[in-house]
């Protein structure tokens, strides 16, 4: 079987490529406006999906630095090399600004410009469900592609693995052929797990009893997050197809039927339902000097309103139990050795 890099990792790629040619006169020419809100944790390489667990804790996914082994990969410009370690970590935040790290060792494969491995860590009662996004053939044949981990929080057992491969060789929701990026997860009422996949393109659901199952899929608009109300409605939101500016999107689906769509907007890769707030993360904007940082944004029917803008690179959000918005950001290297963190939005 031959194993292709998933979408959301080409795309970023090719993003990266147009940003690094763009930031000799947009970011280093210029002094970058200052990080909004208040920084909680910083100098992490690579900050992915963020959460809180029921005791406050902030969790953070870190997919590393790369290591020491060496695998040189083709690259628009020829050949790139990447550094293959185990520095990806989850880390925790508590309330007083402690740190530490909840599990270390994870594999981290370091590209120049972006990190694949650890992609998000969710606490749900007395488990962490940890996704873990592959890069293609840096790991054709390892057994922890694209997998939704359950593990217990108090003994760090593995409970469960859900392996998305299978499903996507034998089923192909969107049709385009074999590509698994697991994405996002979120729990319906009835204790479903609903799990988006950006390489099929495709919403799936799992139960212990069914197993998988498509619920939705799309051509190539990248789903990247979900976000379930308690009516039951389900949120999605879209990276865009080749993360062209004004292709992104979030969905807001019921009883199986789309509701309304938020769109023109640009590389959504994370959404936070807040009651009857909506809001979204855009890995980057463009401005007249090209591609720059990025932001969140407020949706309503009427549009996107900036909350928080002047971010690097932010990928998740996620509300604390003080009511605030914490957003990580750096989670593509924008220099060699750049690294990121989260900060923390008062609203």
């Amino acid at each position: 079987m031959k194993m292709v890099a998933p979408r959301f990792v080409r795309t970023a790629l090719l993003l990266i490529a147009v940003l690094l040619l763009a930031l000799p006169t947009f970011a280093f020419a210029q002094d970058m406006p200052p990080l909004p809100g208040e920084l909680v944790i910083g100098e992490l390489s690579a900050p992915r999906g963020i959460a809180f667990d029921d005791a406050g804790n902030l969790i953070v996914a870190v997919a590393g630095s790369g290591g020491e082994l060496q695998m040189t990969l083709p690259s628009p410009e020829g050949e790139s090399v990447m550094q293959i370690g185990l520095t990806g970590r989850i880390i925790s935040v508590a309330p007083d600004g402690t740190t530490t790290d909840v599990i270390a060792g994870f594999p981290s494969y370091a590209a120049p410009s972006e990190t694949t491995g650890l992609y998000r860590a969710i606490p749900n009662g007395d488990s962490l469900w940890v996704l873990f996004s592959g890069s293609g053939p840096a790991l054709t044949g390892a057994f922890w592609l694209d997998t939704i981990a359950e593990i217990d929080m108090a003994t760090l057992a593995i409970r469960r693995v859900i392996n998305l491969n299978a499903y996507e060789q034998d089923n192909d929701p969107d049709g385009r052929g074999y590509d698994s990026n697991v994405a996002d997860i979120a729990w319906g009422a009835d204790g479903t797990l609903y799990i988006v996949d950006a390489g099929m393109n495709a919403l799936l659901s799992w139960t212990e009893a069914d197993g998988l199952a498509t619920v939705q899929a799309w051509g190539n608009e990248v789903p990247t997050s979900i976000e379930i109300a308690e009516n039951g409605d389900i949120y999605i939101g879209f990276l865009g197809e080749a993360i062209a500016p004004g292709s992104a999107k979030v969905e807001h689906w019921s009883g199986g039927e789309l509701v309304h769509t938020y769109d023109g907007l640009t590389g959504v890769t994370d959404i936070l339902l807040d009651g009857d707030n909506l809001y979204a993360v855009e890995i980057f904007l463009f401005g007249e000097q090209g591609p720059g940082p990025g932001d969140v944004v407020m949706l309503t029917e009427e549009g996107a309103t900036p909350v928080a803008e002047g971010l690097l690179a932010p990928f998740a959000i996620a509300q604390g139990p003080d009511g605030a918005l914490y957003v990580s950001y750096g989670t593509l290297a924008f220099e060699p050795g750049m690294t990121g963190g989260v900060v923390r939005l008062d609203m």
